[in-house]
């Protein structure tokens, strides 16, 4: 089996924001874009999701729980007990990060927020950016990227319009 890759896959405003000043990322994505073949076939190519609170909240208010056949973790500061769909961590994302990438599995999701995304870049964790840019200017907000991260060099692989959004990969050079 080749190298499990860390891989952000996140849906990004045309100026650079996740989810508005509220935290609430649904002007962003459209449902159709969760049932898209080209989502799925991602979706079936991950084992391991990552995300944060923030993001666990969002998702865990969907009407079921969308992700049982993976392995989820929930990065967070606030003590929260494990439960059948994910599993808490609140300290040393760098180490489970190396911990999942040297096992044999599928790629691993970094589905967000921008604070586990951030830490990931500074420490050169992250193999793939997938990003989908939604056809909006939301002027404030969470944004994506921090200012003080390193220069990372990327090559792009694809880039496509798919409805009004438009989906590019990006690897590490």
């Amino acid at each position: 089996m080749s190298k499990r890759k860390c891989i952000l896959y996140i849906t990004t405003s045309l100026d650079g924001f996740i989810a508005d000043e509220n935290g609430n990322s649904d002007c962003l994505i459209k449902e159709s874009r969760r049932k898209s073949e080209d989502f799925q076939t991602f979706l079936s190519s991950v084992d391991v999701i990552l995300m944060g609170r923030k993001t666990y909240d969002q998702v865990k208010s969907l009407a079921q729980w969308p992700y049982k056949e993976k392995k989820v973790y929930v990065i967070t500061h606030y003590l929260k007990q494990n439960d059948e769909h994910v599993t808490f961590i609140h300290e040393n994302i760098m180490g489970l990060v190396q911990k999942l990438k040297a096992e044999e599995g599928k790629n691993i999701w970094v589905m967000g927020g921008s604070e586990i995304t951030n830490i990931l870049i500074k420490e050169d964790l992250l193999d793939e950016y997938i990003l989908m840019t939604a056809p909006i200017l939301l002027g404030k907000g969470i944004r994506l990227f921090k200012d003080d991260n390193p220069k990372i060099s990327l090559k792009l692989q694809e880039s496509r319009p798919i409805e009004d959004y438009i989906l590019s990969y990006y690897r590490k050079r």
